[in-house]
């Protein structure tokens, strides 16, 4: 059996969620709807994630789009400041 393929973004923050008993037999529902449908998508994560931006369209409407723009930019790639701070550590020496 191979493993999942990695689906959550690398910037993602992980949190804590609390849900009764029923918010979690409606996940399951819904994760065993998606698995006879063959959707990769079936992980409590990903059903909550697609609810909140479901939310956010139909109730708010906020697009994805609308909501990227309000995010900050976060640097890509590593500044040479970060590099400076990197100490090389010497190999022990080996006892005779």
């Amino acid at each position: 059996m191979s493993p999942r393929e990695k689906h959550i973004p690398d910037d993602a923050h992980r949190t804590s969620v609390c849900l009764t008993a029923e918010d979690r037999a409606a996940i399951r529902w819904i994760s065993e709807v998606r698995r006879v449908q063959k959707n990769k998508r079936t992980t409590s994560n990903d059903i909550l994630v697609d609810a909140l931006w479901y939310f956010l369209e139909k109730t708010e409407g906020k697009t994805r789009e609308q909501v990227r723009a309000m995010v900050p930019v976060v640097p890509t790639g590593r500044s040479e400041e970060a590099t400076d701070n990197v100490r090389v550590m010497p190999k022990p020496r080996k006892k005779r």
